[in-house]
């Protein structure tokens, strides 16, 4: 009778235990959603992992001289509105990226057609030591670009930035970081059409970049190498020093991976080409609610595959224009309270001098505030700049100096 009762009961345990271990099963095959600090979560398992983010800039503006004529003006516009989709398939191992936008100004519009995907690209971690991707994203270039437009202490980007950043590519990307003790090292290659985001077409030469960043007082809180400001007001001094060698070869866009195709004006199924070499260094210092970033540029166009420009000068003044030179951008800022931080800027471009009589001279000081209610995601900043355009010949006829350029800017996002 104890023999009959003792099997019952083990039965009756491995019942309870199967009814478990389906229901655990069921739980883990559901998707599931969370709201986190990585935006909107849907997990299914461990198999599957997607955050999904949204945000929008919405700016209006003032300058005191417009670029052509000596008279103010105004402007107001959706700066950015981006969706963004990242987390892995398969295993956490294949990870993915991808983030789309729909405002005018962020469709590389001088590409020749609207640009909607920026990112598109999948990765591979054996491990958390290496990374190897395939697809479009950003190339590793300058700390200003690398951090997310939505990151950065003022509305937008330095003028810096704008004539010699590498941008997006499509691409192979290989990471590498090495540990010792507290010291970080990080590797980062590609190896990328060269002719940016968004673009078909038989690609007569590739850009190679390389990087290495050095970080010799160990990780930044919440990475926070890569965003601006010191938001999580580091108690021990942080710093990473970076340096960034890209050769573009046979490029066809003014800027390499950005800029408008150079078709010659005799034949507009003739593009013409050159080789560019862009050289970066620059830092990232946070202490204790201090923040300060500084970037060096040095950019410099290769000879033309069409040498003779004797019959064909518009093509000479295209290649005269090309943005060559250098430029530093410096930049510190305080975190006055929890939420509140002023950040001051100063940058200056100088082209080489086989160009300077087509290109500007050109410098920005400017003084920024934000406030942040949730961190970097919804902010609102202010900012008010001089600028200044010099030309050193009669092809420059429109110079001005301290232009008056302010904006308010409202971030929000998830």
């Amino acid at each position: 009778m104890r023999i009959t009762k003792s099997i019952r009961l083990l039965f009756c345990a491995i019942g309870l235990y199967g009814t478990s271990l389906a229901q655990d099963i069921e739980d883990a095959n559901k998707l599931k959603t969370d709201f986190t600090d990585k935006g909107l979560q849907f997990t299914k398992g461990d198999n599957f992992l997607l955050n999904f983010r949204f945000r929008t800039q919405l700016r209006a503006g003032y300058y005191s001289r417009t670029d052509d004529v000596d008279e103010h003006g105004f402007e107001g516009m959706v700066r950015r509105f981006r969706l963004r989709f990242e987390g892995h398939l398969l295993s956490p191992k294949l990870e993915y990226k991808l983030q789309l936008s729909f405002s005018k100004r962020d469709m590389d519009l001088d590409s020749g057609d609207p640009q909607i995907v920026r990112d598109a690209v999948f990765y591979y971690n054996p491990n958390k030591y290496w990374s190897l991707g395939l697809g479009q994203t950003k190339l590793p270039g300058n700390r200003e670009r690398v951090n997310s437009s939505g990151e950065l202490q003022m509305p937008d980007r330095s003028i810096a930035n704008s004539k010699f950043t590498l941008d997006r590519d499509f691409g192979i990307f290989i990471n590498r970081q090495i540990a010792i003790q507290k010291q970080v090292i990080q590797l980062q290659t590609a190896i990328s059409t060269g002719d940016g985001r968004g673009q078909v077409s038989v690609d007569k030469g590739l850009a190679y970049t390389g990087r290495i960043e050095y970080l010799p007082f160990g990780e930044f809180k919440n990475k926070g190498h890569y965003f601006e400001g010191d938001l999580e007001f580091e108690e021990t001094p942080k710093l990473s020093l970076g340096l960034t060698y890209s050769k573009n070869f046979r490029a066809n866009r003014t800027g390499g991976q950005l800029g408008k195709h150079m078709y010659s004006t005799y034949d507009e199924e003739e593009a013409l080409y050159a080789n560019i070499r862009t050289i970066i260094a620059d830092a990232m210092f946070k202490y204790n609610g201090w923040a300060f970033m500084g970037e060096y540029f040095d950019r410099k166009v290769d000879d033309f595959s069409v040498k003779d420009f004797s019959d064909r000068p518009d093509d000479l003044v295209t290649f005269l224009k090309m943005p060559a030179g250098k430029a530093i951008n410096v930049q510190g800022s305080k975190m006055v309270s929890k939420k509140d931080e002023i950040v001051i800027r100063y940058t200056q471009i100088k082209p080489h001098k086989e160009v300077a009589l087509y290109q500007y001279r050109m410098a920005t000081k400017a003084i920024g505030y934000s406030h942040y209610f949730n961190k970097h995601k919804i902010k609102l900043q202010g900012y008010l700049g001089l600028d200044d355009r010099m030309g050193d010949s009669d092809e420059l006829d429109d110079p001005f100096k301290n232009r008056v350029n302010g904006m308010i800017q409202l971030e929000i996002g998830i």
